[in-house]
């Protein structure tokens, strides 16, 4: 057994730093984050060679006192706090007392610095954390703070960095985020004599996405003011349209601080269920301010994951900002009538509720046809039904027939209104939103939220009419300036959806028991995953059996008017064995909306004006009328301004 023995100061610094300094993109964020907690307004970052050669972070900031320079490079030495009792007052972003000592023990640093009450500046240089010299200098007030050769003395440290492109790249998204997080902070960052990045630092923060992320992403952000207690949440979030394949574009920081949550992106991400496309993530900017006691940021030793005293009210409260930003927001895209490059063309995927969708058989018999003479006829509604069309605020439409459709299926059927003999006409209302609902995650009490402010919505549908049809799948309706294309497959798989998801939520679906039980063929695995869940089939309408390990399937959910049986069962218990949902409700909005795909009207389909009408009143009625349940727009709105430039009627 070998001797226990002391590690002399070098190595214990050089092991320290490891935890600090792993990177030059840590370097770059502690240097940085000291520049901000100095009240800088204007900080430069500029790195060469990915930032082994150099890295050089300059500010206007308060500077360091001239007999404290050298005690700034001492280990746990700070001016943040004095005693783990201030941990639950400190608002700063750094407060361990770590950064420059371990970038000092691994680098050579040279620090200039000047206070606002003195005539002359400081210079320091220190190599490996030994002082070489300190003397006077002429500077600005502010900091600036050189790295040269970064890991020269740790070579097992510097064999491990990736190339300087990729670690470049490290770099330019960290300035990226404090850009977006302290908009009040001009940023400019250089990566061998480019300029990369250079915000106005005008507290603008739809400016510091501009400057990040570009126009179009400016132009898609919602603004949130929301406060609950002692928890506010401000940003910006995009609209469903503009999302991302991962979570790169979501920003969250607590009091200034960029971190990582899993709770908050579920929270956020759980507000945009049903906007997004599948396998989309939001983006977002989104800043947490809380009091300090109630939420640990010294759980990590880059600061990047906190840790709340209260996750659950954490989630609603972000869940209840997120979804009352997107409901005070109308939710349709604007076409894009830009002329494409001439050029090979490109197949175009199919929609995924059509994916979800083809149960439609190819014989020809099945659904009747419309002769047309050219593919792009349009069907357009006679001037009488036109004008029977004019939707005003005080006027409802006249009954209803339950005419059929090509499917077989009354408009009656479809729509799921009253029955036939009611003789309760369904109008085409104008859109108008009340007071928007608290929505509760099932396992979840969401408390009574307070927003900062809150704008009545105006309806987006006040005097409209039918036009006709094109494709026999987009309807045309006339508002103002605008056109809208109305897909009737998305718009009637809305429409569907949420009646099913009020069915679940009221526990009130109706099991139809088979005339004939079906014995169904598991796996081993299969057979524990139902054990498990059998629960939560059961809460879905269907009845099973246990003889002795086989199970007998003897009932199904009566959904749609038509019995849902085994084929919905094995998706059920496929999802579930797959372990590719997080909870109950997300195995609900999963199967319900693949439901209401199945069952909705499909492209192509045969619908009459009045139909068609019924439709959409009934979709304009919704609280979310703008997505079907997989994320795709049931809405596109075309601009007059858009289809007179087209026609050269108007010239820029």
């Amino acid at each position: 057994m070998q001797k226990i023995q002391l590690l002399d100061s070098k190595t214990i610094n050089k092991i320290a730093a490891g935890e600090v300094v792993e990177s030059p993109k840590s370097v770059v964020k502690e240097l940085a984050e000291n520049a901000i907690d100095a009240g800088a307004s204007i900080v430069s970052v500029e790195i060469r060679e990915g930032g082994v050669s150099l890295i050089r972070v300059t500010d206007n900031g308060c500077g360091i006192p001239k007999e404290q320079v050298k005690n700034a490079f001492l280990r746990h030495a700070t001016s943040k706090m004095a005693q783990i009792e201030d941990l639950e007052s400190i608002f700063t972003l750094g407060f361990r007392g770590e950064a420059l000592a371990s970038i000092a023990a691994v680098a050579q640093v040279e620090l200039v610095t000047k206070t606002a009450g003195e005539d002359t500046g400081t210079k320091i240089c220190i190599s490996g954390g030994e002082v070489e010299s300190i003397e006077d200098a002429a500077c600005l007030e502010g900091t600036s703070i050189t790295v040269r050769n970064l890991f020269y003395n740790v070579p097992a440290r510097r064999k491990f960095l990736k190339k300087p492109a990729t670690e470049s790249g490290y770099v330019s998204d960290l300035v990226n985020k404090l850009a977006l997080g302290h908009p009040e902070v001009s940023f400019r960052y250089q990566n061998n004599g480019s300029t990369i990045l250079h915000t106005a630092g005008n507290n603008d923060p739809k400016a510091a996405v501009f400057y990040v992320y570009g126009k179009d992403a400016a132009n898609s952000m919602l603004p949130i003011a929301y406060r609950h207690g002692e928890y506010a949440v401000t940003g910006l979030i995009a609209k469903p349209q503009f999302c991302r394949a991962n979570r790169s574009y979501e920003n969250l920081f607590i009091n200034g601080r960029f971190i990582r949550n899993s709770i908050v992106s579920m929270a956020v991400e759980d507000a945009y269920k049903t906007k997004l496309l599948i396998g989309k993530f939001p983006v977002f900017v989104l800043n947490l301010e809380v009091a300090p006691a109630l939420v640990d940021v010294n759980v990590h030793p880059a600061k990047l994951e906190v840790r709340f005293r209260n996750d659950g009210e954490v989630y609603d409260i972000f869940y209840q900002a997120v979804s009352r930003a997107l409901q005070d927001t109308t939710l349709i895209p604007q076409g894009n009538l830009e002329k494409k490059p001439m050029g090979k063309t490109e197949k175009q995927p199919e929609p995924v509720q059509e994916i979800l969708a083809e149960e439609r058989q190819e014989e020809t018999g099945k659904f009747p046809v419309q002769k047309e003479e050219s593919p792009f006829a349009v069907e357009v509604l006679p001037p009488s039904v036109q004008q029977e069309n004019r939707r005003t605020e005080n006027r409802t439409a006249p009954p209803i027939s339950a005419s059929v459709l090509a499917n077989g299926k009354s408009v009656d059927q479809l729509l799921k209104r009253t029955a036939p003999n009611s003789g309760v006409s369904q109008a085409a209302e104008p859109y108008m939103v009340g007071k928007p609902q608290e929505r509760i995650i099932p396992g979840t009490e969401t408390p009574a939220m307070e927003a900062e402010t809150s704008e009545e919505k105006q309806p987006f549908f006040k005097d409209y009419r039918i036009v006709g049809q094109v494709f026999r799948t987009y309807w045309i309706v006339e508002q103002g300036d605008c056109l809208y294309l109305i897909d009737q497959h998305a718009a009637h798989e809305r429409i569907l959806y949420e009646e099913l998801m009020g069915r679940f939520q009221r526990e009130n679906v109706v099991s139809q028991r088979l005339l004939t039980p079906v014995m169904l063929r598991l796996t081993p695995s299969e057979t524990e995953t139902l054990r498990e869940n059998r629960g939560l089939l059961e809460s879905f309408g269907f009845e099973m059996e246990d003889f002795s390990g086989t199970f007998a399937l003897r009932a199904v959910p009566m959904l749609l008017r038509e019995p849902d049986g085994v084929g919905f069962f094995t998706e059920i218990l496929d999802r579930l064995a797959e372990e590719r949902i997080r909870n109950v409700y997300d195995l609900k909005l999963g199967a319900v909306a693949t439901m209401a795909c199945k069952a909705a009207v499909k492209g192509h389909d045969v619908m009459s004006a009045k139909e068609a009408e019924a439709l959409i009143g009934r979709l304009l009625e919704l609280e979310n009328p703008f997505t079907c349940p997989h994320g795709r727009p049931t809405i596109v709105a075309l601009k007059q301004y858009d289809l007179e430039k087209m026609f050269k009627r108007i010239q820029d």
